[in-house]
């Protein structure tokens, strides 16, 4: 009514609403209302601030702040590297070799896998499975033999070389073993094989044309008329009467390292195995790399000719650029370097022995019972390692010089081994068919415990390893109807010693402790093997950095009731309870314990049923 002299009211708002009438338009035409409100400051206006800006006591305040500001970000940009510099360090982690993390598998050639159905396995037969391998668990292969040898029904003898330069005809082509090399580190996986430096063949073209070779490459001896031949000296007809040295018997004799035929011979040969990308060589008889004129060891030149030949090797890597920084690992087995091991170990012209005294191990010569065998065997082998000679273990149960395990042993028992085996620290060999705990051949067959692998159940293909009809030449594996001991149907069970060595294999390239950690050993206790493998968190420590794992075998032939908690000191390391202990994994005849349950044992007994075996991580 205000705005207008007409007596009609025009509502502007509700009655509860107030509105600041200054800067309102009212447009008639439009009926409406609209109102200016303006823009209201925040802050000093830029005159106001014109007002501050020369004078001289805000002037000190800025110049104050900005230096403060950068003190402060000085001494703590300081600060920061004092701390990365004066902190403690972390202990460096231990970088383990390659060979060290890796499970080896020794694969006899002639009886692994048959693809030409002759009745004869190949490398490329090895090459055709090594996708099977790869997915057990296994990082390193080991054919043998490759290397030609005597063109006889002798197919084992890797000792008796006719050429270190090539590989067997009957095995295939050096062709065919660049492509299992080649296939072998396209799955990050390796090659070794063996490689004999003391002996060939007695067939040797050296042996029977004197004039291919020089009349130094052996060791000669001149016996007189009517004398009996010395010890180790056998006859050469074709040498008018001189007496060659041989070894271990008369099939083989031993090469003369003073000679330059035999080195430039032999360092060729390696040269071109070493091209085709070969890892690691077995140098089988090392301590016959030098004898005195009565065929005895001479252990001193024996070390400097191995030390010669490692230092070729390494001086010949350096020439390709592809291979200069590649370890090639040189090794040999505890047999021949029980004298030796200690000093070419230190040397490092050896990376590693091979301790194959588990494989002179049977029920029948373990008297006192298999629990106190394998503890011995243990013992002489952690004092080994313990002396301060540079021995890393590298454990073998099984190989083709003597019986298979679960013929030296009854199959739990066998099972029990492989398990312990798998659990060792550091690298170990595995013998073809040992993962299935196969069995030697029929007594009486052609070395019975080199026996043919078996893929599959059925027996029509003789289990999967040749198409060939009729009798192999090589045995099969007694003591089993196919049903079960072979890798097909193996492979399909939950726990079966197939499926559990897969499962400790790769337990052991993953993880930490079963890599580097130490091993703490138990007291025997009956027929009860206990050890633990953990990190220490410091060398000085008494505590375990991360998990634990605790091994239980019982080699008994009743169950055990076992008491963690009365393990003996350092066992268990410091601040570990057993109120969560895990399962990680059982041997086959196991069945009231899972992997990953859960148990609380610092109260109850671990009950192991007999030969069996139990693998704990706390």
């Amino acid at each position: 009514a205000a705005m207008g002299t007409t007596d009609e009211s025009v509502p502007l708002a509700d009655a509860d609403t107030k509105i600041n009438m200054e800067g309102a338009k009212f447009d008639k035409s439009k009926d409406e209302v609209s109102v200016d409100v303006g823009q209201k400051m925040i802050g000093l206006t830029k005159d106001e601030l014109e007002h501050f800006k020369n004078d001289p006591c805000w002037k000190r305040i800025r110049l104050f702040l900005f230096a403060l500001f950068w003190l402060i970000w000085a001494a703590m940009f300081l600060g920061a590297i004092l701390i990365v510099v004066l902190s403690p360090k972390c202990a460096e982690k231990q970088q383990p070799k390659w060979w060290q993390t890796k499970v080896s598998y020794q694969v006899l050639t002639p009886t692994f896998y048959d693809p030409l159905g002759d009745g004869v396995g190949t490398i490329d037969g090895i090459t055709q499975k090594i996708d099977l391998l790869r997915k057990i668990g296994v990082t390193t292969v080991y054919p043998s033999p490759v290397l030609h040898t005597s063109p006889k029904d002798e197919f084992f003898d890797t000792q008796a070389v006719m050429d270190h330069s090539k590989v067997d005809p009957r095995f295939g082509t050096n062709e065919d073993l660049q492509k299992l090399i080649e296939a072998a580190h396209d799955r990050d996986m390796y090659v070794v094989l063996d490689l004999p430096l003391s002996s060939v063949s007695k067939d040797h073209p050296w042996m029977q044309s004197p004039s291919l070779g020089a009349d130094d490459a052996f060791i000669w001896k001149t016996v007189g008329a009517g004398q009996p031949n010395p010890a180790g000296f056998y006859d050469a007809p074709a040498r008018g009467g001189k007496k060659y040295l041989g070894y271990p018997d008369a099939a083989h004799p031993v090469l003369n390292w003073a000679s330059q035929k035999v080195k430039n011979t032999i360092m060729g040969a390696i040269h071109t195995l070493v091209d085709m990308g070969v890892d690691g060589f077995n140098l089988d008889h090392v301590s016959r790399l030098a004898v005195d004129g009565d065929g005895k060891p001479n252990h001193d030149e024996a070390i400097k000719k191995l030390a010669e030949i490692s230092a070729d090797i390494r001086a010949y890597q350096k020439t390709k650029p592809e291979l200069a920084e590649k370890e090639i690992v040189l090794f040999s087995s505890l047999h021949d370097m029980e004298d030796l091991h200690a000093r070419v170990t230190e040397t490092n012209d050896l990376q590693y022995t091979i301790d194959n005294s588990f494989t002179k191990l049977s029920q029948k010569n373990c008297t006192a019972g298999t629990a106190k065998c394998v503890h011995d065997a243990l013992s002489a082998a952690f004092a080994r390692e313990k002396s301060g000679s540079g021995f890393h273990p590298y454990w073998q149960f099984s190989n083709a010089q003597s019986a298979r395990l679960a013929s030296r042993f009854d199959a739990d028992t066998a099972n029990l081994l492989t398990f312990t085996q798998l659990t060792l620290p550091g690298a170990m060999s595995l013998y073809y068919g040992q993962e299935l705990g196969l069995k030697d051949g029929p007594a009486g067959t052609s070395k019975p415990q080199a026996g043919v692998m078996q893929w599959e159940s059925r027996g029509d293909a003789h289990h999967g390893f040749s198409a060939t009809t009729g009798k192999l030449f090589f045995s099969e594996s007694e003591g089993g109807d196919g049903a079960s001991d072979n890798f097909e149907s193996q492979y399909a069970e939950e726990n079966s010693p197939l499926k559990v060595y897969q499962k400790l294999a790769k337990l052991r390239q993953r993880d930490e402790v079963m890599i580097i950690g130490e091993t703490q050993r138990d007291e025997l206790r009956g027929d009860v093997i206990v050890f633990s493998r953990f990190v220490r968190a410091s060398p000085e420590s008494d505590e375990a950095s991360g998990a634990v794992y605790v091994v239980v075998l019982n080699f008994g032939a009743v169950d055990a009731d076992v008491d963690l908690n009365a393990l003996g000191a350092g066992v268990l390391p410091a601040g570990k309870a057993l109120t969560a202990a895990e399962i990680t994994a059982v041997t086959p005849g196991v069945t009231e314990l899972r992997a990953r349950d859960k148990y609380d044992l610092s109260a109850t007994a671990l009950k192991v049923p007999a030969k069996q075996g139990v693998l704990i991580r706390i």
